[in-house]
């Protein structure tokens, strides 16, 4: 197949997938977020996934809701998750699209973001540059060129994996980063902290996979990757790719000992597959300091969602 036909192709299915392309939600504050316990909330966070962003005016006014949403709350939230899949074709309008409204937020200080496979399948140089120049920006850090790091935010451990090269839709992790990833999740749990690491690809047969997605797992290097993770204890894997909804498949145990969990976020986007298939949904979760709590949440709208596992508490070990 050319590389015309493959878009023109994959333009039908986008659009196939998205019936409300173009319509501009609002945002109600008739039920704003809570947490359960205000007063003991060590850190809080709300996470969301494959934005897809078109050059489209409302997509963008659309990811704006989000922090519309949060700013709405009376509670404080200090980590905003991106877990890839940022634009739809990686064109730098996009780009300008999904950023602007990041940049305009002031609701979220700490704002973690991972390249998808949408963002370095035509062109990983340039986009990965692009929203590294942008990470480096939001946490004051410096990445080295590297599309991986960590952060911590209110004395807990964020790590972000990525890919490291071009993809269709698997991820390359290179034997470097995983000495990372081993190195910071180690100082992260040490003193019995979870640590949050984010990747845009899951674990294979974890989700539904791979009989909701053949070929929609993190690749080659996971059965590597998922070793260094499930010896950690408390470490809350949080990933994006599979459009998956609200369902049976989004909470997943990956070492029931060490308390290691992954956490497959809906596409906020498009109309997401199976279960509770919403757009604009994601996961907020606050911590606790022997708990921690996951709310899902219609951040397009302002809206609950009522129904099974749109809230899930996770005890540390």
């Amino acid at each position: 197949m050319s590389f015309k036909d493959f878009c023109d192709k994959y333009a039908k299915q986008i659009k196939s997938m998205s019936p409300k392309y173009d319509i501009f939600y609002k945002v109600s504050k008739d039920t704003p977020i809570k947490f359960e316990d205000s007063a003991n909330v060590l850190l809080s966070a709300a996470a969301i996934a494959d934005t897809h962003l078109p050059n489209r005016e409302a997509a963008e006014a659309n990811l704006g809701n989000f922090f519309e949403d949060l700013s709405n709350s009376p509670e404080k939230f200090d980590a905003f998750l991106m877990a890839g899949d940022l634009a739809d074709y990686g064109l730098n309008s996009e780009y300008e699209r999904f950023f602007r409204p990041i940049d305009n937020q002031k609701v979220v200080q700490n704002t973690f973001i991972t390249l998808g496979n949408h963002d370095a399948r035509f062109f990983f140089n340039k986009n990965s540059k692009i929203v590294m120049d942008k990470v480096e920006k939001y946490l004051n850090i410096k990445t080295g060129g590297k599309t991986y790091y960590s952060y911590d935010v209110n004395g807990y451990t964020f790590v972000v994996m990525c890919t490291e090269k071009r993809v269709l839709e698997k991820a390359y992790i290179s034997k470097e980063q995983m000495e990372f990833i081993d190195k910071e999740l180690a100082r992260g749990t040490k003193d019995g902290k979870p640590v949050f690491l984010m990747c845009h690809q899951p674990f294979a047969y974890t989700h539904g996979l791979p009989e909701v997605w053949e070929t929609g797992d993190l690749g080659e290097q996971n059965d590597e990757v998922r070793a260094i993770v499930e010896k950690h204890k408390n470490v809350f894997f949080i990933n994006g790719h599979l459009h998956g909804g609200i369902c049976d498949k989004v909470f997943e145990t990956l070492n029931k000992e060490n308390g290691v969990h992954s956490i497959s976020v809906p596409g906020y986007r498009k109309e997401n597959n199976f279960g509770i298939t919403d757009c604009g949904v994601g996961y907020y979760f606050e911590v606790y300091a022997d708990r921690i709590v996951f709310t899902a949440r219609k951040f397009l709208t302002g809206e609950y969602i009522i129904g099974d596992y749109t809230k899930k508490e996770y005890k540390l070990v």
